[in-house]
């Protein structure tokens, strides 16, 4: 019965500082839209690839986009991804990214939270909505100081 007790109360006291951060992080500062044209969306027995294109302001220029999505329920409506992105302005220069975050999906719209850091250093924290009728993506982006 002790034990017990001591499984409720670790229990409540995780999900409690679970909903404290939950609730503690907002995306908030100044963003910057960025919006894309998917150029193609493949798929295989267990992940789906998207790649896509826009220009960004923010000094990024022309920007490239390629993600692979991995289903982690059975009714594939959620998961997480991965994806790297490449920009180059007209100035030359040239920009790398990692990308990695989580998505859902309702209907032809999936929802994207998304965490980038770049080969110049910054970091961004992105929401995004991917249209996979219309074939556009559309993120707010946050930089991460």
């Amino acid at each position: 019965m002790m034990m017990v007790k001591r499984a409720l109360v670790g229990l409540v006291l995780c999900s409690a500082a679970l909903t404290t951060f939950a609730a503690g992080f907002e995306a908030k500062g100044d963003s910057f839209p960025a919006e894309f044209a998917m150029t193609s969306w493949t798929s295989s027995a267990t992940t789906s690839s998207l790649t896509a294109e826009g220009v960004v302001g923010e000094g990024y220029g022309k920007v490239y986009l390629s993600y692979e999505f991995f289903s982690t329920t059975a009714d594939r409506l959620k998961g997480n991804f991965t994806g790297s992105l490449r920009s180059i302005n007209q100035d030359g220069d040239l920009v790398a990214a990692s990308l990695q975050g989580i998505w859902k999906r309702e209907g032809t719209m999936v929802t994207m939270h998304t965490l980038d850091a770049f080969s110049n250093g910054d970091m961004i924290y992105a929401k995004g909505a991917v249209d996979l009728f219309n074939g556009t993506l559309v993120f707010e982006a946050f930089p991460i100081e």
